[in-house]
């Protein structure tokens, strides 16, 4: 199973996940020894009752050997049925465990990440813990246990017939030949599967993602066949793979069969000369089952343990990925007590330049208008100052401190956004507004509601701030969303306040307010305004205006 170093520690860093749970390992291992211990004199009851009992017509000694079969058997699938929930009951919280570890860690990778990696990809790829179940079911224990059964079975069977035990043996090598010979090609496939897995998941989230301009173009079948072909591909995968298991599996059932054979012949040639009688070959034909089973387990290993090893790889791969603040030693900033400035900060995005040379100072309470023309570098500006991507060239600084010595996290702290793409989640009006800060009073929320003007349409809305609002705010207009993206930023109460192009939905009278806004709530704040629409405002002191990622006019203190 453990084939290198490097599988070793892949195992080494699951079993952080496992420690927790130590006494519930523990618990589980004593059921399943419990359920093996009791399969294991059920044959040896068979010799007696075959060997001693129906020879000798002995109806009592039938039935008592007869009942407490019974009774074994009870207790065993009793036991079984608990370890089966118990195991299943500590798989799942591994893996709800590793799955949420993991989200937090997409999370916190870069930007750049997202930028290379559509959500229904990275969705899939999350959904690929799954795989790692087998590592935390009863299998691994099995597999020790086992091993246990294994030594005890062929005690066993040598002490029934030595040269038929043997034989046996000679068997147990092409298990493990005919295993070797098909786990690469089963840990190729299953690679395949979960990549094609997640490339069909992608496609199949953005078809969704654009149902409208599916519909528009009336391209319903079109879309249905792009995807049919991902779906065939994956079809195609799959049956290979499970052909491999298949066979595997039949490989394994023939080489046993034939061992079996082998057995019955020989024994029962001795049976006919009276050297061996019929319930010593019962209970050796039992343990041999009870040998090979362990054995095949043993041998599969490579060929089972394929798709779990693999999903850990692929896991892992993400798992390894640096996050933003990872690995550094960085200052966390309570406050941006004096300015921001860009220094000749140069940005590029898959060798296409967007800002060029970018010189230029914000100091606290200014009022800041940058305009230009869309596709100019503006929102660029706002991702670089944020730390979302890294300038290619120059240097950003927060108060003298360079923005790559700054903990990420504690920057964003500093501002409140407004962004061109106003994004809502699935849920209520009231959690949307909260997300910026959901410790906020009814009072905080109930301001911000007035500032942004949500509240002149929310309540005529028939569950007022309860509102679900679907899919991306789908129930809301674009002016309506707008409006609950302002209030949430508002409700943040940060120092510095950001809009990116935050009027673009909104008809002439809410831009008024707006201004409103900006004049007579946020005089004290630092206000960065994004916009390629003609904008006035009185208050603002400072104007930079782009073109192409330069800064062609000024107007303002320097």
């Amino acid at each position: 199973m453990i084939q290198n170093k490097n599988d070793f520690r892949s195992i080494k860093h699951l079993l952080q996940y496992v420690k927790p749970y130590w006494k519930k390992v523990i618990i589980g291992a004593v059921l399943i020894l419990s359920i093996s211990l009791l399969a294991l004199p059920s044959p040896y009851f068979l010799k007696i009752i075959f060997d001693s009992v129906l020879p000798h017509k002995n109806r009592r000694l039938l039935c008592i050997y007869m009942i407490v079969l019974m009774i074994v058997h009870i207790l065993r699938s009793a036991i079984s049925l608990t370890s089966r929930y118990h195991w299943d009951v500590l798989n799942q919280n591994i893996i709800v465990k590793i799955k949420k570890e993991l989200f937090y860690r997409i999370l916190r990778l870069p930007l750049s990440f997202f930028d290379e990696h559509q959500s229904g990809y990275i969705l899939s790829r999350i959904g690929e813990v799954e795989g790692l179940g087998l590592f935390f079911s009863s299998s691994i224990l099995s597999l020790i246990i086992n091993a246990f059964e294994f030594v005890f079975c062929l005690a066993v069977l040598f002490s029934l017939n030595t040269r038929l035990t043997l034989i046996t043996i000679f068997i147990l090598p092409f298990f493990f030949v005919s295993a070797k010979i098909q786990a690469k090609g089963m840990r190729k496939l299953s690679r395949e599967t979960y990549e094609k897995g997640a490339i069909t998941t992608k496609r199949i989230q953005d078809s969704l993602m654009g149902v409208d301009v599916i519909k528009y173009f009336g391209a319903e079948k079109a879309e249905t066949d792009k995807i049919n072909n991902h779906l065939v591909k994956m079809q195609k995968i799959s049956i290979k793979r499970n052909l491999m298991t298949s066979l595997s599996s039949e490989t394994m059932m023939f080489i046993g069969a034939i061992g079996g054979f082998v057995v019955l012949l020989i024994s029962g040639l001795d049976i006919i000369k009276g050297s061996f009688t019929i319930g010593s070959y019962m209970a050796f034909s039992a343990y041999i089952g009870k040998l090979y089973g362990p054995t095949q387990i043993f041998a599969n290993i490579g060929i089972s343990f394929q798709p779990a090893k693999v999903a850990l790889e692929r896991v892992n791969e993400l798992m390894g990925l640096a996050g933003e603040d990872d690995g550094k030693n960085l200052r966390a900033i309570d406050r941006i007590a004096r300015q921001i400035e860009f220094r000749n900060v140069s940005f590029a995005y898959e060798n296409k330049t967007v800002l060029n040379n970018l010189c230029f100072r914000i100091n606290k309470g200014d009022k800041i208008l940058i305009t230009g023309p869309n596709g100019s570098g503006k929102s660029t500006i706002v991702k670089l100052l944020l730390g979302l991507y890294k300038a290619g060239k120059g240097s950003i600084f927060i108060d003298d401190i360079e923005i790559a010595e700054v903990s990420l996290s504690s920057l964003r702290q500093q501002f409140s956004i407004v962004s061109q793409n106003t994004f809502l989640f699935n849920d209520s009006i009231r959690n949307n507004i909260l997300y910026s800060k959901p410790e906020a009073s009814e009072e905080d929320i109930q301001q911000a509601m007035n500032l942004s003007g949500v509240n002149e349409f929310v309540y005529t809305l028939d569950n007022g701030l309860a509102t679900e609002i679907g899919e991306r705010g789908a129930k809301l207009s674009g002016g309506e969303k707008q409006k609950i993206s302002i209030a949430r930023a508002i409700l943040r109460g940060s120092e510095f306040i950001i809009l990116d192009e935050a009027t673009t939905h909104l008809d002439k009278e809410s831009e008024k307010n707006i201004n409103a806004l900006i004049q007579n709530n946020f005089f004290d704040k630092t206000c960065i305004i994004i916009t390629h629409r003609p904008f006035t405002f009185r208050g603002i002191n400072k104007v930079f205006s782009i073109k192409e990622g330069r800064i062609i006019n000024e107007v303002g203190d320097r």
